[in-house]
């Protein structure tokens, strides 16, 4: 299994989820300079989190390479870390609206376009709504996402 799952969330958010994660038997986490990591029996679910910085809220995600590009397996516990992933998923969606679109800032013409692959957890929501903050992928991307 190769699977993404993206998002926006706020601190609170990422609170509450890493408490989830936490009371999870089995499960741990793994700070890294670049992502987090969900550490479960021998295979990783890996965990970005979304960063509020300069009003832009960048998106977050966890991804799952079960299977390397061939095929092949990456760890002995696979079924156990996928169905982990699919559990995690479904807790986020639970917990988040997916009516968003996006548009080209840097565009004359300011068509928006439908998103369904980005979802804006509760807390991420509140901050937009009481908040002049942009959501982008990446800070530097000219991309804005916005409820529709």
């Amino acid at each position: 299994m190769r699977s993404e799952f993206q998002y926006f969330m706020n601190q609170d958010d990422h609170a509450a989820f890493d408490n989830h994660l936490l009371s999870i038997d089995g499960v741990s986490l793994k700070q890294g300079k670049l992502f987090d990591e969900i550490l479960f029996d021998d295979g990783f679910i890996q965990y970005l989190r979304s960063i509020l910085e300069d009003g832009i809220l960048t998106s977050g995600r966890i991804a799952i390479a079960s299977t390397d590009l061939d095929g092949s397996y990456n760890f002995s516990s696979h079924q156990a870390v996928e169905a982990l992933y699919k559990k995690l998923r479904s807790w986020l969606k639970k917990r988040s609206i997916n009516t968003l679109v996006c548009y080209n800032e840097k565009s004359e013409n300011h068509a928006a376009q439908a998103v369904k692959s980005f979802w804006l957890v509760t807390g991420a929501e509140a901050l937009l709504n009481e908040s002049a903050i942009k959501l982008k992928q990446f800070k530097s991307g000219n991309v804005v996402f916005k409820l529709a």
